[in-house]
């Protein structure tokens, strides 16, 4: 990696170690324009989205039993047909084009709800209708973290809850799209481990930030830049 990749993937690493999204909501996009193919993009960020993701989802320690029972029978079966899905059609579909249009519908959808324009009140059928949603959207984008932070915003509003509900899902999605790669596209590689002492470090400076961060501020911040890094990448 150049001095550049790593500084990126430095900087996402300290978002996501704060508000749990970060790596591959920005790091996608970034890296695809950079000239990476989506699967060398999975290559590259996976390792630290796992590590961070692990990390925050054995210190945070809260509990949500059915949220997690959902996501992995409902969202995982349809991120793993996405990806083989991917896998057989990857040059017959505009990559780029799907993740700008993503990030752009989910970030509008984000910053509404965040300035309480509307609220989706999430009951059980719409719970597993945008799970399946989920996966789908993870498995051809990597950027299901937009509508996964959306159903765990919705689930609670307490930040801790929040963190832990999107780590848990980063982290399960995470290992099957790191596997995935491993199993069937013959394509990972990993140039340095001593890179792997990044997310670490970055997690663990960055807590008292956590400790003191406005969830609501940050993600509209987040969400805008999102917003405008989107319809650039249209353009």
């Amino acid at each position: 990696m150049s001095i550049i990749e790593i500084i990126i993937i430095i900087v996402l690493s300290v978002f996501q170690s704060i508000f749990g999204v970060g790596l591959l909501i920005i790091g996608t996009p970034i890296f695809l324009q950079l000239g990476y193919d989506f699967f060398s993009v999975l290559n590259t960020l996976l390792p630290f989205s796992i590590i961070i993701s692990f990390l925050q989802f054995i210190t945070d320690k809260f509990d949500n039993f059915d949220f997690k029972r959902n996501f992995t029978f409902i969202s995982v079966p349809f991120l793993i047909a996405s990806l083989s899905v991917l896998r057989y059609f990857y040059n017959e579909i505009d990559i780029i084009a799907i993740v700008a249009l993503v990030m752009i519908v989910f970030s509008i959808i984000n910053i509404l709800v965040l300035k309480h324009y509307f609220r989706i009140k999430i009951n059980k059928l719409l719970m597993k209708i945008f799970l399946v949603i989920l996966g789908i959207l993870h498995g051809f984008t990597n950027l299901g973290g937009s509508l996964l932070t959306l159903i765990s915003s919705n689930i609670s509003k307490d930040k801790v809850e929040i963190r832990s509900n999107i780590s848990f899902g980063y982290l399960i999605f995470g290992i099957i799209q790191l596997s995935f790669v491993m199993l069937y596209t013959n394509s990972f590689t990993f140039s340095n481990e001593i890179y792997l002492v990044i997310p670490i470090v970055a997690f663990f400076i960055s807590q008292k930030l956590y400790q003191a961060a406005s969830s609501i501020t940050f993600s509209l911040l987040l969400n805008t830049f999102i917003l405008l890094y989107g319809i650039y990448i249209l353009i």
